[in-house]
């Protein structure tokens, strides 16, 4: 059993780069984590937050997409006008970090308002974190692998929101949202360190660029 794990894990590290590794285990991480609590989201609201309704849980996802929408190309004109990697990184991070904080703070939700502040910052995440990660995963896809590659990133995160959907609904019924919020939180400060683990590639990989430059 151990072996053809081993076997698996090789395969998989044989397929892609690191770099493009690296952006599929943090984003799986994610999407695990937060795959725990999206089906069951409306029920946390309309049980757990005094005053919320039905149409509490529609007018919170809005505010959480609007923002993100907003706030992505201005973040992705930005980084596209700055060479090399180190903002996309940067910004990747930065967003990650916020994403992670959220489900701690969904511990202390008493009011409607609350919600819709969470959802903001949320958004605010999103908005930051995502043209970085895009910008850094379409520039190190393997040629001749985009397909695959892409499809890998989706198919991991398709399963892994698929198992968390299962999950999320029985660990919330057997230990309540408070512990589910605890282990939301957990998993994505695992995926952020994930990525934070790609800062001396990207930054190796700005050297050996601009010394690429310099040298032309």
């Amino acid at each position: 059993m151990v072996q053809c794990v081993k076997i698996k894990v090789s395969m998989f590290a044989s397929l892609v780069n690191k770099v493009i590794r690296i952006l599929v285990l943090g984003d799986i991480m994610f999407f695990s984590a937060f795959g725990l609590i999206g089906p069951i989201f409306a029920i946390f609201v309309t049980n757990q937050i005094a005053g919320a309704t039905i149409a509490t849980v529609g007018f919170a996802a809005t505010i959480n997409l609007l923002t993100r929408s907003l706030l992505q190309m201005p973040v992705a004109r930005y980084i596209d006008r700055h060479k090399g990697e180190k903002d996309d990184f940067f910004f990747m991070v930065a967003g990650s970090t916020i994403i992670s904080i959220v489900p701690f703070i969904y511990l202390f939700i008493a009011t409607p308002l609350h919600l819709y502040i969470a959802q903001v910052i949320l958004g605010i995440g999103g908005a930051l974190t995502n043209p970085g990660w895009f910008a850094i995963f379409t520039r190190h896809i393997d040629k001749g692998k985009e397909g695959t590659e892409w499809t890998l990133e989706n198919v991991g995160i398709g399963l892994v929101s698929a198992g968390a959907a299962a999950l999320g609904g029985i660990t919330a019924e057997r230990f309540g949202f408070y512990n589910l919020f605890l282990i939301v939180g957990i998993l994505s400060l695992i995926g952020l360190v994930v990525q934070i683990s790609l800062y001396s590639t990207v930054i190796e990989l700005d050297h050996n660029n601009n010394d690429k430059q310099q040298n032309t």
